[in-house]
């Protein structure tokens, strides 16, 4: 499921559980998808998932295949968009290749299993498999995820269980 909201106005409090624990459900996101708006933070997706723990103060969570999906499309979607600016700025070829995927690593399906192509950083290509409950965990660990407020976010995939 996908929701966009409509922008809240700047003086608009964002409601958000900055002390989420672990085992419950809320919105993540990455400062690669956050940009300023009136003077306030917006993401420009939010994923709704569950904190499985902290890495380094950031947040390790899981979520659906649906959500993941998404998580997917929108590397896919970043990727392109930087593709168009390394070539603006005068790269091409091979160089842009290596360029893009070392800052948007490629990420794919083989199956249920989401494979992350690392090889541009010197490192085997990551696996992300479903958990025995069919949940992933996209990135955690390899990627500072944060806690969001659902408002925050002009695009949100799925929708976090409430207790």
């Amino acid at each position: 499921m996908e929701l966009t909201l409509d922008r809240p106005e700047a003086s608009v409090v964002l409601a958000f559980n900055p002390n989420l624990q672990p085992g419950e459900s809320g919105y993540f996101s990455g400062e690669w998808l956050e940009y300023q708006h009136d003077r306030g933070r917006r993401f420009e997706s939010a994923y709704a998932g569950t904190l499985v723990k902290r890495w380094n103060g950031w947040a390790v969570w899981s979520c659906t295949r649906e959500v993941a999906e998404a998580i997917v499309t929108d590397q896919e979607m970043s990727r392109r968009h930087n593709r168009v600016l390394l070539a603006h700025s005068g790269l091409a070829g091979d160089k842009l290749e290596r360029y893009l995927d070392q800052d948007v690593p490629p990420m794919r399906w083989e199956g249920d299993v989401i494979v992350v192509e690392r090889k541009a950083l010197g490192e085997e290509d990551l696996r992300i498999e479903p958990d025995e409950h069919g949940r992933y965990v996209v990135m955690g660990g390899h990627w500072m995820w944060e806690e969001v407020p659902v408002d925050a976010a002009d695009t949100v995939h799925g929708v976090a269980e409430r207790p």
